[in-house]
């Protein structure tokens, strides 16, 4: 796509970069004396960027035609232009020294076009010209000296009196983002946009009537674009008609010519998924003038659009290409006359992701509007299936420009809809942080994955005035580790977390990290990440000022206190208890590849370490995820009887005294003897994770290994 860039001033035709040198802070110098001190002398002061100096070498005949003022705008305005830094160059020896014609070759030196390099020639002619005199009154003394016949062709040797330079943009196709289906998550696509152009109008109402019943506008709307006060050649556009428009609608509008009616093709960013992964797949604005600063001399110009937000703003780079350019001159009527320098444009590259569209609408119906999310995740791989975020937004909204009155709604909703919450959101974890507690307690506190452990219904290890209820009435008796997860009885871990804190006041916050928690997941794509907070006795006298206690570490061995966690970082934990043992980064972006599929980059999940828990602690904690949904016992059995998948997983209620209310969770993969499919739901107001969350979770797991969802596999 070829787009000029407009004037920076009329007559800007050239220019050097670094600002030019004043009188003030230019020494004495002997006038030159010959042809070729005369060139070298005028050369200099450019490369100096001393444009009035220069002037002074010009011949008294082109000062006629060119006035200081004009000469040294020319010189200067044109500079942000050809993107020139500096200039180098060479007189070339002469058969006739002292001859009036000096040839020379120059080199100019630009951030955009890199070297431009030519070679020229100077004619010069001898003129008096008047010297100072010390005594009043004294005759003026004049004295000969060669002075330049300065023409435009002495910028570029392509420039002649009517001709300016002039500097297009070319902008590359922008690169696609697909799902692991092919499915287009954004493209530039070519639009019909209907319009009028009044020039051409041969009956106005008639207009008014027939596209007020064509594109379903109000016709109030519609004659307020028909009337309008722009120029009467002005093409004024009613509609863009949306991406997969049929033929036979766009017809409709072709058939309207007679009456002045103009469909023109345009390109623009389409969304086709709409607010469907709008977090992941992101939007482009208007380009910022601080970000122009930033650009540099890249190709890009005020009204412009790059990524702003999600994978379109954190792989901008990728998609965006590299702007090409073309430096001509160009006739007073602005059609190109020579070239001068070209660059071509770079495409931008296709970024495929591992997200399932078909996954993350089923995941996106089942959060509904309930405000929370959902990820989906393929453990064997650690592929992201799905992340299902509410509220949203329409991406396409962005792109056309938000009205005053839609970015007021969205950016005055309390529910924030831009936040991405599968990545940025933080919730205490409630119960689904037990399996940290149950490796840290076996591990390092002393216990085995046969221990029993009381599970009263008030506990009280710290001593009476620290009595800490369970949240069943009923006295479970004994229970091992794996049971504990069954119940999610908190008296369990109470005693988990104390055996761990007593051994080590670190155990079971570098347990937690271990695990993932507290830094960000590292998902690939570049997508801004929250880290959570895993506290520990530094943390704690660095944020709150207090001494670290028993109580703290068992407050947070039930996931309650300062741990706060993403909703992808609890489903990475899971992800790599329920298959490999091994934490690694989340995989988003599979591949990025060239224009035509050409194969650029491919990606795997990293590893970052497996996890630090024996095979048999391993074992025992999937165990009891599994009874948490298999027996009876289970805080999650009634709502998976008659499941057709078999699942393992987990619940969590989590109080959080700043939000107002509680967070629910609910965490499971399928199948058990061979994971494939690991699905979290977090709600962020709840009751019941087993409730409200699980039954989410279940339709989700059994739609995607029933093949009722069409997936591409890992």
């Amino acid at each position: 796509m070829l787009r000029g860039i407009p004037f920076l001033i009329a007559l800007a035709i050239f220019a050097v970069a670094c600002g030019g040198g004043s009188d003030s802070d230019t020494k004495e110098v002997e006038p030159p004396k010959t042809p070729e001190e005369t060139v070298e002398r005028f050369l200099t002061l450019w490369q100096e960027h001393k444009y009035p100096e220069m002037y002074q070498l010009v011949s008294s005949e082109a000062k006629l035609d060119i006035t200081g003022e004009k000469f040294v705008e020319r010189y200067t305005a044109i500079t942000d232009e050809t993107t020139i830094t500096n200039i180098e160059y060479v007189l070339k020896p002469s058969s006739t020294p002292g001859a009036p014609e000096i040839s020379y070759s120059i080199t100019f030196h630009t951030a955009f076009f890199g070297d431009i390099k030519q070679d020229n020639v100077m004619t010069l002619v001898q003129e008096d010209i008047p010297q100072p005199t010390t005594a009043a009154g004294e005759e003026v003394e004049t004295k000969k000296e060669w002075r330049i016949e300065w023409a435009p062709s002495l910028i570029f040797e392509e420039l002649d009196d009517t001709a300016l330079v002039h500097f297009f943009t070319r902008v590359p196709r922008r690169g696609s983002i697909y799902d692991r289906m092919a499915r287009e998550l954004a493209v530039d696509a070519s639009l019909a946009v209907v319009g009028i152009v009044p020039d051409l109008l041969t009956d106005k109402e008639a207009v008014i009537a027939r596209l007020t019943q064509a594109t379903g506008l109000p016709a109030d709307q519609v004659r307020a674009q028909v009337e309008t006060t722009l120029p009467s050649y002005y093409f004024i556009p009613i509609k863009t008609l949306p991406y997969g428009t049929p033929q036979p609608e766009v017809q409709k509008y072709l058939d309207m010519v007679d009456l002045g009616v103009v469909v023109r093709e345009e390109t623009q960013r389409v969304y086709p998924q709409g607010p469907s992964a709008s977090h992941i797949v992101g939007y482009m604005t208007e380009v910022t003038e601080e970000q122009l600063t930033e650009l540099g001399p890249k190709g890009y110009e005020p009204g412009d659009k790059v990524g702003a937000f999600g994978l379109e703003g954190s792989m901008d780079a990728q998609l965006g290409g590299e702007r090409g350019g073309l430096l001509a001159t160009i006739t007073p009527e602005g059609s190109i006359a020579r070239e001068i320098a070209e660059k071509p444009s770079v495409p931008g590259k296709d970024v495929h992701l591992t997200l399932d569209m078909a996954v993350q609408r089923k995941a996106e119906g089942e959060l509904g509007e309930r405000v929370g999310s959902i990820v989906v995740m393929d453990p064997r791989d650690n592929a992201v299936l799905a992340l299902a975020t509410f509220p949203r937004f329409d991406p396409n909204a962005f792109y056309r420009g938000l009205t005053p009155e839609e970015f007021a709604a969205l950016n005055g909703d309390a529910r924030l809809p831009f936040l991405n919450r599968p990545l940025a959101a933080t919730y205490p974890t409630g119960s689904v942080f037990k399996v940290v507690t149950f490796a840290a307690g076996v591990e390092k506190g002393g216990y085995s994955t046969g221990s029993r452990l009381p599970c009263p219904p008030v506990w009280t290890g710290l001593g009476e005035q620290f009595a800490q209820k369970n949240w069943q009435t009923t006295d479970r008796g004994h229970l091992t580790p794996a049971e504990g997860l069954m119940a999610s009885c908190n008296p369990v871990f109470f005693e988990l977390a104390r055996a761990a804190d007593e051994a080590d006041e670190y155990a079971l916050p570098n347990m937690a990290r271990s695990f993932g928690y507290g830094s960000p997941t590292g998902i690939n794509g570049g997508l801004e990440e929250a880290s959570g907070t895993v506290p520990d006795p530094k943390w704690k006298e660095e944020n709150i000022g207090e001494a670290w206690y028993r109580g703290d570490a068992v407050n947070m061995g039930i996931g309650q206190g300062f741990v706060t966690a993403t909703p992808l970082q609890i489903a990475n934990a899971y992800s790599a208890i329920s298959a490999t043992g091994v934490l690694r980064k989340p995989l988003l972006v599979r591949k990025v590849s060239e224009l035509g599929g050409t194969l650029s980059q491919d990606f795997a999940a990293e590893t970052v370490a497996p996890l630090p828990v024996s095979p048999t602690t391993l074992d025992s904690i999937r165990e009891g995820l599994g009874l948490v949904i298999h027996s009876p016992g289970g805080t999650s059995s009634a709502q998976w009887v008659g499941s057709s998948v078999d699942a393992a997983g987990k619940s969590g209620t989590a109080e959080d005294i700043g939000f107002g209310s509680d967070h629910v969770f609910f965490i499971a993969y399928a199948n058990r003897g061979e994971p494939s499919v690991i699905a979290l739901a977090a709600l962020e107001t709840g009751e019941s994770g087993s409730r409200e969350a699980a039954p989410m979770v279940r339709r989700i797991l059994e739609a995607y290994l029933g093949g009722a969802l069409v997936s591409a596999g890992p």
